[in-house]
């Protein structure tokens, strides 16, 4: 008979083979890097509790065949601090009930809010059938095409694209992407030519963030420690593109809002965070566009905010509902009640960053 126990440093070697099993790429990894990957992100976050971590299925003869990684996070909830518990990177070997068990047990925890933002469709029953919900509000993805032909052949021959022997023609495709996307991504057109655009400093991060948000219910709360924690980990994982933190400011050198992604040049690139209020989304979203474009990504992937659907809908991007579901648990009805009402700041850079 198996059992879920919390996850040890002893157990790191053999959750390292689950992961290879269970994930493709992660085979890209040596397994150093795997091992001090799990060990900084579960036991030595800023956020570290001993009462709410990562969770192992061990079967009966001890052997580790399911991992569930939990994050705890601070949070405020209408002014009042709270624990949420941030599930990601489920992993199971042939053992059908011990997603279920994972779960339960995680719902168990001390934490106001278990929340998981990275879902995918087969984990999402299971979150349901044991009393979680789907967040349909925060689980709907934009697009934005930045290079028109190279996407084109991205999203029809993605194999073809990115195969060795098509390097040459692929310079080709760039030279008419920019003809054919130039006079769409310029400063003049997006009206830039006022603010100007610099690096992310934490400090302009932690000074300006509740001034964007004081009005939601629950949002997050950063500190110089976990801020940097996190912008270091973001910088030195490669495999999803390099990090960008881009803060927008106007000629009197006022934070309009700020923008995270990983750029991934010559493929789609995920953004993390925007941070902008009505009267500056439009030029935040501009100067994201124009960032990546100078950059060379051929796309962005966000997901999206429903408090700014209409500039996504009036800049001509895409929408794909589910394309990851974000998934909540807590005993306290209110706290689901904020997040499916829009009064609830969760990003990407809250959530499940494929550290693993």
């Amino acid at each position: 008979m198996g059992r879920v126990r919390k996850f040890e440093l002893e157990d790191i070697e053999q959750v390292i083979d689950l992961n290879i099993k269970s994930f493709v790429r992660s085979k890209d990894l040596s397994r150093e890097v795997q091992y001090e990957i799990f060990k900084e992100v579960c036991f030595n976050n800023p956020w570290y509790n001993e009462e709410v971590r990562s969770l192992v299925y061990e079967d009966s003869n001890g052997k580790i065949k399911g991992f569930l990684g939990v994050v705890p996070r601070k949070f405020h909830f209408e002014g009042k601090d709270i624990l949420i518990g941030v599930g990601q990177h489920l992993m199971v070997d042939k053992v059908p009930l011990a997603s279920l068990q994972l779960f339960k047990e995680f719902f168990a925890g001390p934490q106001d809010l278990s929340i998981t933002d990275m879902a995918v469709d087969v984990g999402r029953p299971l979150w349901e059938r044991l009393g979680g919900e789907t967040i349909y509000l925060h689980s709907i993805y934009w697009r934005k095409p930045l290079k028109p032909i190279s996407f084109a052949l991205l999203m029809t021959k993605p194999k073809l694209y990115n195969a060795r022997v098509f390097l040459p023609i692929r310079s080709i495709f760039k030279i008419a992407d920019y003809i054919l996307s130039r006079p769409s991504f310029s400063q003049q057109k997006f009206g830039l030519n006022n603010f100007e655009l610099k690096e992310l400093e934490v400090n302009d991060f932690l000074i300006n963030l509740n001034r964007f948000y004081e009005h939601k219910s629950l949002k997050p709360v950063y500190d110089s420690k976990s801020l940097l924690w996190l912008f270091e980990r973001l910088k030195n994982e490669k495999r999803f593109g390099e990090f960008q933190k881009i803060v927008v400011l106007n000629k009197e050198g006022i934070v309009m809002g700020w923008f995270l992604y990983n750029l991934l040049k010559n493929g789609s690139s995920n953004v993390l965070q925007i941070v902008a209020d009505d009267q500056t989304i439009e030029t935040v979203i501009n100067a994201l566009f124009y960032h990546a474009w100078c950059k060379g990504a051929i796309e962005l992937i966000g997901r999206l905010d429903p408090e700014f659907m209409r500039t996504f809908f009036d800049r001509r991007c895409f929408f794909m509902p589910g394309r990851n579901w974000m998934l909540a648990h807590s005993r306290r009805k209110e706290i689901i009640d904020a997040l499916h009402s829009n009064r609830a700041f969760f990003t990407r850079l809250e959530g499940d960053l494929w550290f693993f």
